[in-house]
């Protein structure tokens, strides 16, 4: 039948498999699809939101701090100048001891 120089080959034939479109999978995915796009798009809102109101906090925190900063320069100013008023006039030192004007 054979000899032994012939040998018989098979060629497989590449099978075509149909794919079966199933509508109610696809609108499924689609729905849930749909759904988690909802989602991270209100997550997405949320984060925005948190991140606009964490930045006017910080801009308030700064301004809130230079006003402190302001105040503490005027209170350092009106320590300076009583310090200045007490060496010209002594009274003020003796009013602070014994409450009232002296002299």
């Amino acid at each position: 039948m054979f000899w032994n120089s012939e040998e018989e080959t098979f060629k497989l034939k590449p099978k075509k498999f149909e794919e079966k479109i199933d509508e109610s999978k696809i609108n499924s995915i689609m729905e849930r699809l749909e759904a988690i796009t909802q989602q991270v798009n209100l997550i997405s809102r949320y984060l925005s939101d948190v991140s606009k109101r964490v930045s006017q906090a910080i801009d308030a925190s700064v301004a809130y701090q230079r006003d402190l900063d302001d105040l503490e320069r005027r209170i350092k100013l009106i320590k300076s100048k009583m310090e200045e008023l007490e060496n010209f006039v002594p009274e003020i030192e003796l009013e602070k001891k014994l409450g009232r004007k002296a002299g």
